[in-house]
């Protein structure tokens, strides 16, 4: 076995005799240790300790209960340490203590035994990291951080000193992700995490809670102030950009924060003061919050709909309900639009503008987006082979951000059709322009593999984003969706029928279909209809519907 250290750099190897006939200075040499007698645990611990390394050799002429509780000892004060034992004992006994080797006799073989057991400690300490720590950004991970919660609420209570908690969140972490990937995403935090680690002091605990959400115990804090202090410290940090993969990204952080004296020294109390208060400091124009009762009420209902929202699917509390499109001279039946829907045990069906945004944030609106497409496709299938549906109607569904920034978006659309039978030439899927804006290249080439497959793509509210006229042209979009802004008013507001009007000629001269949304009365779909529009969607002909009200509704179309 090769020597683990160069001679220049001997590893330590520290004898303690466990009695007086154990013989430590009999042992063979060795030129890859250095020696040292101990003659206590304390004294091994204090050199191990000062020099953060070493074999500690525990030599004995038989075994006993002394033998095993010096072992114990050993092991308690140096968990990290590698321990051998030499001479006649019980090996299966010390090895469950905690021991790496066991040798009975001293020989030849003693160096390389050395060697396996410092081998041995080093892979243990690795398996122990890992089942501790972050994958990601090496980080405590939630497990290690409460037991450092744990330990440190205990020592703040006998020494009479306040702990502080910090909770930080990334702004607009999920925006990174959708621009640049989760590539990037990935290393923003793992280098986020660096710079916060440079501001703290080694007694602080920093850990990754999920996501972009990361935790940090102080200990001691002097007060309020203390924590505003080292909040002010890492937001000075993050005010040079991150350079990653040539980019630069400017991030911002929210802190929520909470002394444990307040929270009574419990662990669950301090460390939910400071989530709550992190939500709350998303209002504030410095993004620091120090929790206050008073104002966690509404932060307790945001807290509820996450909480319900992770349990929803399980609980099939979630429905489609579906929107029909009518083509607008001949009145036809072409299609119908997807929604979701969530009915709440407690506070029955919740606004989707409310529920939605917070699918977003949790980042749960891909699981629930795909689950969307996929009840939707296998419905609409139904349909189709019930002839409920004519064989030429689509089914359009909106994609989510998160979902059209997947990687794997085209191959689990195409897994979605083929397990519902649903031909893809009777799926439209629904993009914002502000989410195809946010990578164009990227998002041409989905579209494009999109359009392979066969399905069509529509722009969802389209006016409302930032898109470019230039792009448009070379998009391989199918439709586009005027939002209801600017098709209530067409009838009483000219700029808004200016604008409606423009939409629709723009469209056509790109080859593209034009379904408006929101129209509501007769007028407006005269007006529509004068305009040249193509298809249209709203209160006017009906509300969206549950799949069992679809075929009654459709027989009004024919």
């Amino acid at each position: 076995m090769q020597p683990l250290m160069s001679s220049e750099h001997k590893l330590p190897l520290l004898l303690l005799p466990a009695d007086h006939d154990a013989g430590a200075t009999e042992l063979p040499a060795s030129d890859d240790f250095s020696r040292q007698l101990c003659h206590s645990v304390e004294a091994v611990t204090h050199v191990w300790t000062e020099l953060g390394q070493g074999v500690v050799v525990v030599t004995c002429s038989e075994h006993s209960d002394g033998l095993e509780k010096l072992v114990m000892r050993l092991r308690s004060a140096l968990p990290e340490a590698a321990m051998v034992v030499v001479g006649e004992c019980d090996e299966l006994r010390l090895l469950l203590l905690g021991v790496q080797e066991v040798i009975h006799r001293a020989d030849d073989h003693f160096n390389a035994l050395l060697h396996r057991a410092e081998v041995r400690r080093q892979a243990m300490a690795r398996q122990s990291h890992y089942a501790s720590h972050d994958d990601l950004t090496g980080l405590a991970s939630r497990t290690l951080f409460q037991d450092r919660l744990l330990h440190s609420l205990a020592q703040g209570q006998r020494r009479n000193t306040d702990v502080g908690l910090m909770c930080i969140g990334i702004n607009r972490f999920r925006l990174v992700n959708d621009l640049h990937g989760h590539g990037v995403g990935d290393t923003l935090l793992i280098a986020a995490a660096v710079r916060m680690q440079k501001v703290l002091r080694r007694s602080d605990t920093i850990a990754r809670l999920g996501g972009d959400n990361f935790a940090i115990v102080l200990e001691p804090v002097s007060g309020e102030h203390g924590l505003e202090q080292v909040a002010e410290k890492i937001r000075t940090a993050f005010h040079e950009p991150f350079i990653i993969e040539g980019q630069e990204i400017f991030v911002s952080l929210r802190f929520g924060m909470e002394l444990a004296s307040r929270s009574s020294f419990d662990p669950d109390r301090l460390l939910r003061h400071a989530e709550v208060a992190m939500h709350q400091a998303r209002h504030d124009h410095n993004g620091l919050r120090i929790f206050r009762e008073k104002e966690a009420p509404q932060d307790r209902v945001r807290a509820g709909l996450e909480s319900g929202l992770h349990h929803a699917l399980d609980r099939e509390e979630l429905y489609l309900v579906y929107q029909p499109q009518l083509d607008v001279s001949a009145g036809s039946f072409t299609g119908a639009e997807a929604l979701l829907r969530w009915q709440h045990p407690l506070l029955g069906d919740v606004s989707p503008t409310v529920f939605i945004p917070v699918l977003e944030d949790t980042g749960l609106i891909s699981e629930f987006g795909e689950w969307a497409l996929r009840r939707a496709a296998g419905q609409f299938a139904e349909w189709l082979r019930q002839e409920v549906v004519p064989a030429s109607a689509r089914l359009s569904v909106n994609l989510s951000p998160r979902q059209f920034s997947r990687p794997d978006l085209v191959i689990s659309v195409e897994a979605a059709l083929q397990d519902a039978g649903l031909p893809a030439g009777n799926l439209t899927l629904e993009i914002t322009e502000s989410t195809l804006m946010r990578n164009m290249r990227q998002g041409v080439k989905i579209l494009t593999d999109l359009r392979g497959l066969g399905v069509r793509t529509a722009i969802d509210d389209f006016g409302t984003g930032y898109s470019s006229l230039a792009y448009l042209k070379d998009l391989p979009i199918d439709y586009l969706k005027i939002d209801r802004t600017f098709v209530k008013d067409i009838v009483t507001n000219s700029h808004d029928a200016a604008i409606a009007s423009s939409i629709i000629s723009l469209a056509h001269n790109l080859g593209m279909n034009v379904v408006a949304e929101g129209v509501e009365d007769s007028e407006i779909l005269e007006v529509l209809k004068l305009f040249g529009c193509d298809q249209y969607q709203g209160f006017f002909f009906s509300r969206p519907v549950p799949p069992a009200d679809m075929p009654a509704l459709l027989k009004r179309c024919r």
